[in-house]
C-alpha cells in the first residue's frame, strides 16, 4: 500500500530508467505521480502516463523555469494585480491538459523560489505565473502542487489572495507554526514529506510530521533528488525509496502502524483520483 506522490523519473542520471520502474514493481509498490516542471518535462510525463499504468502526471512550469524581458514584465505586474486574465499566461499548458485529459491527475508543481534568485523582477513573474496556475486549477477543478523555498510568506499570502484550498504542500520542510497555518486556511489540504524527514538536521520537519493529522499527510520521494537516509549521500533517489520516509513517519507518529500506512494510502488515492488503483 505504497504511492510515491511526486517523482521525476526523466530526470534519472545515474540509474537506468528502466531498472528504477522494475525496482518499484518488484518491491509491490501501487503507484508513481510524475511531475511535470516546464512544456517537455510536462509531455514527457504524460508519455510516462500513457506507457506505464501504475504512472499518472502532472503538468506545471516550475518557478525556476518561468523567464522574462524588459517588455514582458509590465504584463506580469498587470497579473499579480489583478489587471489581466491569469489563463493566458500558461495558455499552452492548457492546450496540453485538454488534450490528455485521462492521464493528467493535478497541475504543478507550480510555486515560488526565491532560494536560487532573489530579483524583485523575477519574483514578480514567478507570483504572476502560480495565481495563473491556481486560475487554471479553478477552471478545471484540478488541485496545485506546491513548490515553496524561501518563499513561504508570499505562498501563503497568495493562497489566501486566490482563496485557493485544493493544494498539496510538497516536499515540506518549514515549521508546525506554518503547517497550521495551511491547515487552517485548508483543512483537508495535504502536507507532503520528502527524504528531508529522515534527515538529522531537519527536527522542524519531523515535529510538522509527528504533530499534524494524520489526514493531512502524504509521502513521496522528489527522486532522482533528496535521497532518504539510509541511502543519503550513497546513492540517486528513486521511487521505491518512499517506503523510508514512510517508515520515518510511522517511527515519528503515535497511531498503529497499520492504520497510518491505510491512512496515508487512502489521502494519496483521494487527491490524486487512484481509488482503483
Amino acid at each position: 500500500m505504497f504511492i510515491d506522490t511526486h517523482c521525476h523519473p526523466y530526470s534519472q542520471k545515474q540509474k537506468n530508467l528502466t531498472e528504477v520502474f522494475s525496482n518499484f514493481q518488484k518491491l509491490g509498490w501501487k503507484h508513481m505521480v510524475c511531475i511535470g516542471t516546464h512544456n517537455e518535462t510536462s509531455k514527457k510525463a504524460i508519455e510516462f502516463a500513457k506507457q506505464y499504468d501504475f504512472i499518472s502526471a502532472t503538468i506545471g512550469v516550475h518557478p525556476c523555469e518561468v523567464k522574462y524581458d524588459t517588455e514582458s514584465l509590465p504584463y506580469f505586474r498587470e497579473i499579480v494585480e489583478q489587471k489581466k486574465d491569469k489563463i493566458e499566461l500558461i495558455w499552452t499548458l492548457e492546450e496540453l491538459l485538454l488534450a490528455n485529459k485521462d492521464y493528467i491527475v493535478w497541475l504543478g508543481e507550480t510555486g515560488l523560489d526565491y532560494y536560487h534568485n532573489d530579483d524583485p523582477d523575477l519574483k514578480i513573474v514567478q507570483q504572476a505565473y502560480f495565481e495563473a496556475h491556481i486560475e487554471l486549477g479553478k477552471k478545471y477543478n484540478l488541485p496545485i502542487i506546491i513548490h515553496n523555498r524561501d518563499s513561504k510568506d508570499d505562498v501563503l499570502k497568495i493562497l489566501q489572495k486566490t482563496e485557493c484550498t485544493n493544494f498539496i504542500f510538497h516536499c515540506f520542510s518549514e515549521d508546525l507554526e506554518y503547517a497550521k497555518k495551511l491547515i487552517k486556511l485548508s483543512p483537508n489540504c495535504k502536507i507532503s514529506f520528502s527524504g528531508i524527514v529522515t534527515f538529522k538536521n531537519a527536527p522542524a520537519t519531523q515535529e510538522v510530521a509527528t504533530h499534524i493529522p494524520l489526514k493531512n499527510i502524504l509521502v513521496e520521494t522528489d527522486a532522482p533528488y533528496l535521497t532518504p537516509v539510509p541511502y543519503r549521500g550513497k546513492e540517486e533517489n528513486e521511487p521505491g525509496f518512499t517506503k523510508y520516509v514512510l517508515e520515518k513517519i510511522i517511527e515519528l507518529r503515535s497511531e498503529p502502524r497499520e492504520e497510518i500506512i491505510e491512512t496515508i494510502y487512502n489521502n494519496s488515492c483521494e487527491v490524486f483520483w487512484l481509488k482503483n488503483v
